[in-house]
């Protein structure tokens, strides 16, 4: 395999499972050393492990993206591997479905600090460093409501409105410097955690379609990130945008004629009611 990243030293928040996992192994696999960081809990150290199973240089480290300290750690943690050469500013929460005016504000506390203040960190700590060594990649991945408002999952949709013109307006600060900033939104993709779904009280009927939703246009992690390869090695800023109106049509109609919409072929939907 061609390994356009041997050399580099990568980054990924959120990197223990999901995306991030997938993100890592992609990044990993194309030659570079992978630095993921994860909430405690959350198994960074099992995702090492498997990731060097697999050949690729890997460290990891527990941390909170909403801590600007430990991000800085996990910058050191790359430095010291010799670079930092990719940040992807994948770590990010939701919060219960339902309407913006029963939401705990503790639970918008928290879609707050993972979804912009662990952004913000992120890209504030990898910009630092890209800039002294006079290029890297920072790649900010966006998701539903990045350019729409999306009722009964705002506070989420929000903060990704949020990251789009964060990333944009950053990109335009630092143009011509070296450091290329990238937005990537990877559609809907297929985790465990996406058949888990907490609700506020009386929202549950309103979550019955998500399986239908997945089958039809859900992605596996590794196929959603392969994007991200070609964004770190271009030679300018960008962004990828998965679901496009001709991947909308194109996707649903090869789900349905392989099946995948049939109710033996669907992702299981566990709804939890908030409270309950």
């Amino acid at each position: 395999m061609d390994a356009p990243l041997t050399g580099k030293v990568a980054v990924v928040t959120g990197g223990s499972r999901g995306l991030g996992r997938a993100t890592a192994q992609l990044l990993g696999s194309a030659g570079a050393t992978v630095v993921i960081g994860a909430l405690p809990g959350d198994g960074v150290d099992q995702a090492v492990a498997e990731l060097r199973a697999a050949g690729i240089r890997a460290e990891g480290l527990d941390i909170d993206v909403a801590d600007l300290l430990q991000v800085e750690a996990l910058r050191d943690a790359a430095l010291a591997l010799g670079s930092l050469d990719i940040w992807v500013n994948n770590a990010g929460t939701g919060s219960p479905y339902g309407p913006s005016h029963l939401l705990d504000p503790t639970d918008f506390e928290r879609v707050l600090d993972a979804n912009v203040r662990g952004v913000f960190n992120g890209t504030r700590t990898a910009v630092h460093a890209m800039l002294v060594q006079g290029s890297g990649h920072v790649v900010n991945v966006w998701g539903r409501g990045s350019d729409k408002p999306v009722a009964m999952q705002n506070a989420y949709a929000s903060s990704k409105a949020w990251n789009r013109m964060f990333t944009r307006a950053v990109r335009q600060e630092i143009a011509g410097k070296g450091v290329r900033i990238h937005g990537f939104d990877p559609g809907l993709v297929r985790t465990d955690l996406l058949g888990q779904v907490t609700v506020m009280p009386g929202m549950q009927e309103r979550v019955r379609a998500l399986p239908v939703v997945v089958a039809l246009w859900g992605q596996a992690p590794d196929v959603a990130a392969r994007p991200i390869l070609d964004l770190v090695t271009s030679t300018r800023s960008g962004d990828f945008e998965d679901l496009t109106t001709g991947r909308v049509i194109g996707r649903g109609l090869r789900s349905v004629l392989r099946g995948d919409v049939r109710r033996s072929r669907r992702m299981p939907l566990t709804v939890t009611v908030q409270g309950a």
